[in-house]
């Protein structure tokens, strides 16, 4: 789960450290693992998550439309 979101988010925040990216996925996992009661969509939820949160850091996404497309925040 983590490696697969780490991959997707390497590809698009290429100027971001790999592992400052899977922390910020590692963290989401344990987060949202920790709280929900169903888990089928905890990778999706917290590679959301993190992608949003890596979206602040990373200056090339300001020019990404495809970033922008995706939503910011996903509740649980």
């Amino acid at each position: 789960m983590v490696k697969v979101a780490v991959a997707d988010l390497r590809g698009r925040f290429k100027s971001i450290d790999r592992s400052r990216i899977e922390a910020t996925v590692r963290r989401s996992v344990r987060e949202l693992f920790a709280r929900a009661r169903v888990k089928t969509f905890v990778g999706i939820i917290a590679q959301r998550r993190a992608r949003a949160e890596l979206k602040k850091l990373a200056p090339e996404t300001a020019l990404d439309p495809a970033v922008e497309a995706e939503p910011e925040k996903t509740r649980v």
